[in-house]
């Protein structure tokens, strides 16, 4: 019998699933897709707020697609979700975890014990004692959340398998392991759109943006009175660009972009600070996600970074790609470990070469010796707390209330500032 798993999307409106056969192996394979809408408010920016309401769905999800496992991989990646640097003394990782709650509690915005903490190692280092550390990522997540959404899975009857991050997803997808090249995956959702950075398929810097598509589908919405599935008809047809619209939609085309310009400024500053602090450049931008559907995105974020930036085509239908790559990612000795921490991010070949590729590597386990490529340390400095729209891009006016909430928190600033 196939070993089989399904990743779990909880969307803006809508939960998507895809099934994988022999996950995390060379013979991986996506064998069923499927999605079912839900309340707006039973699912607020990946929060499950209306368990039963979401494990009614979840059951209609398993009937109209035809799954054929009950195994699941949840993911997480919203605004409550923290990314920071962090080093520790080298151990083995399971200590680390287990002293992470001590260890980091005044660099959290709740309790320790109403959070949900892993670690990730990237690099080898020494301290200023030269005692041997590992810089690596801190993760945390508010542990109602997790649980929340996991309390949901259950009461349709579903197994939790594993709470993964889904940047760690992505980039395990997605990246090639094969370069040193740093690329950048930009998944754009709803109401949140992800940002990760790796090099050479190793995670270095996680940025989680509170805004996404919906802006501009609100915006369609009221200027023409139009139903949600009309506004986003006409954001994938008549798209971004304003070179050789028909005149009577160039309105539409230039609201879209101003809602739009605020993303782009976010994306913008956010690779430009990994630059900053890196010191090194980004190479590309792969856009995911249902946001990636709307014409001209690739074009307007190429202006606004002046990076080379394309629509992944992995998948025929980009709505679909972080559940995908929380199934295919979810093999190995890692599977299993539901909320009590999230899966440890592993490096995986991308999905075009799955099944032809070697094993692909467990999770990290220290003291890991040799193999694990060192990294650019991060060089200390504030991350930007506000991303200023430049005057040339055009833009709606926005009331202080609504700046005031997309301002950045504690849990939405990128990798790599000081605490």
């Amino acid at each position: 019998m196939a070993n089989r798993v399904v990743g779990i999307d909880f969307g803006q409106g809508v939960i998507r699933g895809a099934e994988v056969e022999e996950p995390g192996t060379p013979r991986s394979r996506v064998s069923r897709f499927g999605a079912v809408p839900v309340p707006a408010e039973a699912i607020v920016s990946g929060e499950v707020r209306d368990p039963q309401e979401v494990a009614s769905a979840l059951r209609q999800l398993w009937s109209k697609a035809g799954f054929r496992t009950k195994r699941v991989v949840l993911g997480i990646g919203n605004s409550r979700v923290l990314a920071r640097d962090l080093a520790v003394p080298a151990r083995p990782l399971a200590q680390i975890r287990e002293g992470l709650r001590f260890q980091v509690a005044d660099m959290l915005p709740m309790p320790a014990e109403n959070a949900v903490l892993d670690y990730y190692p990237v690099m080898h280092g020494t301290d200023e004692q030269g005692a041997p550390v590992f810089h690596g990522l801190l993760i945390a997540a508010l542990k109602d959340v997790v649980l929340g959404n996991e309390r949901a899975a259950h009461v349709a009857g579903l197994e939790v398998v594993a709470v993964d991050m889904i940047p760690f997803a992505l980039i395990r997808m997605l990246s090639d392991q094969s370069t040193a090249e740093t690329s950048a995956f930009v998944d754009v959702g709803a109401t949140t759109t992800v940002i990760a950075v790796a090099t050479g398929g190793i995670p270095e810097f996680v940025r989680i943006v509170p805004m996404g598509g919906e802006d501009a589908t609100r915006s369609l919405m009221e200027l023409g009175q139009l139903s949600r599935e009309q506004a986003e008809q006409i954001k994938r047809t008549i798209g971004l660009l304003t070179e050789g619209v028909d005149p009577k939609y160039r309105p539409v085309v230039e609201l879209m972009v101003a809602r739009s310009s605020e993303l782009m400024a976010s994306i913008r500053d956010t690779l430009a600070y990994f630059a900053d602090t890196r010191q090194r450049q980004v190479a590309r931008i792969l856009l995911t996600g249902g946001g990636a559907r709307v014409g001209g995105l690739a074009q307007m974020v190429q202006g606004w970074t002046r990076i080379p930036a394309s629509i992944d085509a992995t998948l025929e239908d980009p709505d679909f790609t972080v559940a995908t790559a929380l199934a295919l990612s979810s093999g190995g000795p890692s599977a299993g470990r539901r909320a009590e921490a999230f899966s440890a991010p592993r490096v995986a070949a991308p999905v075009a070469a799955a099944r032809t590729s070697p094993e692909e590597p467990g999770p990290f386990t220290a003291p890991p010796g040799e193999g694990l490529a060192p990294l650019a340390e991060a060089a200390p400095g504030d991350p930007p707390v506000a991303e200023p729209v430049p005057a040339a891009a055009p833009g709606g006016s926005r009331s202080k209330k609504e700046k005031k909430e997309k301002k950045d928190s504690i849990w939405t600033r990128p990798l790599g500032g000081r605490k």
